[in-house]
């Protein structure tokens, strides 16, 4: 299954010790060089360390966009990170989408999650299987 994911998601998980469920429930996770710029300036030195082990390990997956069209139109209304996630998961047909914001959640045209309270909110985002 192919995940792209914004900041908060991991970096709310990491801030509480349990990034390791989305090891496990997601085996790898895609980010776009935003998420990962945002990532690598997190505050709380325990999280960092955590996000830091995750690239090592390879199951957080970097990845420049091929083309910033989508991500450059979508950064008028969303901040770097959705808009380049959204670009992200659009770009690699990925099968799900970590949003925490309603507004990014709409921009990516999830309506059923966009009125979901604040939270990770994963959708159907292809239907032809490929890689990245």
């Amino acid at each position: 299954m192919l995940v792209a994911s914004n900041t908060s998601p991991i970096s709310n998980l990491a801030i509480i010790g349990r990034l390791n469920l989305l090891r496990t429930q997601l085996h790898e996770i895609w980010i776009p060089g935003a998420v990962e710029s945002e990532l690598n300036q997190l505050p709380h030195a325990a999280a960092l360390k955590e996000v830091q082990q995750a690239f090592q390990d390879g199951w957080i997956k970097p990845r420049k966009l091929q083309d910033d069209k989508v991500a450059r139109l979508l950064k008028s209304t969303l901040d770097p990170g959705e808009a380049e996630a959204i670009a992200l998961a659009l770009e690699i047909s990925a099968d799900v989408v970590l949003l925490d914001e309603r507004e990014g959640r709409a921009a990516a045209g999830m309506p059923a999650c966009a009125s979901a309270p604040s939270a990770c909110c994963c959708g159907p985002r292809r239907a032809a299987k490929s890689k990245p």
